[in-house]
């Protein structure tokens, strides 16, 4: 990216068949200097509906940039530069069931390549039936000339996780 590097992911998840269902992780990864690194973690949790289609926005944001503002709102520059970039999701952890086989997602946003690739800041999940619980990992991949709708290639700009529920009582 050109002269900073987002900080944050934001991820927020818009249920289709229940617009009062809408929830928002936070992640932040602070480095007020070289030597130091620090996580704000306080928003990183999110409880999704079983059984349930999210369309899900990821935005991003540098929260050092400028030093003075709160925030810079990046997403504009990961969209403009979709071509090079490729937002992908895992589970890592899984706390009680299993996370991965619960939530499917697929990408719904296009970069502008000869043959268009995902990019990530447009996504609908899917969840399945069962309650689960784990660890999600957001990641940024910065894939120039190496770009080819696989997360592996290229390195990550940045990589967050969020805890997920998936309950069959969410209300």
């Amino acid at each position: 990216m050109v002269g900073f590097e987002p900080t944050t992911i934001m991820l927020v998840f818009n249920n289709v068949n229940n617009p009062a269902d809408v929830d928002t992780a936070v992640s932040t990864y602070y480095s007020p200097n070289a030597n130091t690194h620090n996580y704000d973690l306080s928003k990183a949790h999110m409880t999704l509906s079983a059984n349930a289609s999210y369309h899900v926005q990821v935005l991003f944001f540098n929260m050092n940039y400028p030093v003075t503002s709160s925030s810079f709102n990046a997403t504009p520059l990961v969209q403009e530069e979709g071509n090079v970039h490729l937002i992908c999701f895992s589970d890592s952890v899984d706390l009680y069931g299993h996370l991965g086989a619960d939530i499917y997602w697929t990408w719904k946003d296009l970069d502008n390549n000869k043959t268009p690739l995902p990019i990530g800041l447009v996504d609908s999940f899917h969840t399945g039936a069962d309650s689960a619980c784990g660890i999600w990992n957001t990641t940024l991949h910065h894939q120039y000339l190496i770009k080819n709708g696989d997360c592996a290639p290229g390195y990550i700009d940045l990589q967050v996780s969020d805890t997920v529920f998936v309950s069959p009582s969410k209300g």
